[in-house]
């Protein structure tokens, strides 16, 4: 039974369709959202979760794009809080929205920040291990809601890039 569901959840995230792009930051969403573009989504970067709705009623118009994937993350601040809302009222519209969660081990997203030298959006100062726990507490809900968890420990960007192609692309017409 457990299996049945998992297999379901996973073909759930893999389909075509309206994708929320979330994670931790230094996970790789970027990545995703770069390679979900090659793939033919339309991409909205850092979209305020209470424009969700809006978004996927474009996505269903006549003409609207198809594919479409949304990237929601901890810089929206405030306006992440209203994610769980916005989600809920994707479900009650029936909108078949895939939340794919990003994650890494706290040490590879700690090297990957001090590899580029950028700031995390929730480190007070230069602390990344705290921005790192902040994240993780203030996300955590989000991610036992996911349809699919991709864990980017130790995969290079190409490495990633190869996943989301293998996950997302359609197959071709027979």
């Amino acid at each position: 039974m457990a299996r049945a569901a998992a297999r379901r959840r996973e073909e759930a995230a893999t389909a075509p369709g309206f994708l929320i792009i979330t994670g931790l930051s230094g996970a790789g969403r970027s990545e995703t959202a770069r390679s979900l573009e090659d793939l033919g989504y339309f991409v909205v970067d850092n979209l305020p979760p209470a424009l969700l709705p809006k978004m996927a009623e474009l996505a269903e118009s006549p003409g609207g794009p198809r594919r479409v994937a949304i990237v929601v993350d901890a810089r929206g601040g405030v306006f992440f809080g209203e994610l769980s809302k916005a989600l809920e009222e994707l479900r009650d519209r029936r909108v078949g929205a895939r939340i794919v969660f990003l994650d890494a081990s706290d040490d590879d997203l700690t090297n990957r920040y001090e590899a580029t030298r950028r700031r995390h959006p929730l480190a007070p100062g230069d602390r990344v291990a705290e921005g790192i726990r902040k994240e993780r507490l203030m996300m955590g809900s989000l991610r036992a809601d996911a349809d699919l968890v991709i864990d980017t420990t130790g995969l290079t960007p190409h490495d990633l890039r190869d996943r989301i192609r293998e996950m997302f692309a359609e197959a071709p017409p027979e």
